[in-house]
Order: C-alpha cells, then structure tokens, then sequence
C-alpha cells in the first residue's frame, strides 16, 4: 500500500516525526534544524510538502 502525505507547514512535519519515531530514528528538532529550515523554506516556495510512504503487512503463523 501507497501512502500520500502532504505537509503545509513545517511545524506539521516537527509534530508529525516526534510522534512516529520509527520514521526518523533519535529525531529532534535541534538534530536536523539546517534540513528542517531547508524544508521551511521550500513549503513556503511550493505550497506544500509531498512525501509517500509504504505499508506492509506480513501475517506469520506458528505450525501446528
């Protein structure tokens, strides 16, 4: 499965990397503030920021 995730502003994707930690290991803001403020600067030329993400699920059973 394909997800699409559109961002309007950087305090979305702040708030959104702190709460699935899994996407962005030991992220903080301090950590990536020069790609971050990259980033700020490019939602405010673009509009927005498009990112698209991938799901998996896998079922494992156990024999019997």
């Amino acid at each position: 499965m394909r997800l699409r995730m559109e961002f309007h502003d950087i305090g979305a994707v702040v708030h959104y990397l702190r709460k699935v930690v899994w996407m962005v290991p030991g992220f903080t803001a301090e950590r990536y503030a020069d790609r971050l403020r990259a980033l700020h600067e490019l939602i405010g030329r673009e509009g927005r920021f498009l990112a698209h993400g991938s799901r998996f699920l896998i079922e494992a059973r156990k024999p019997a």
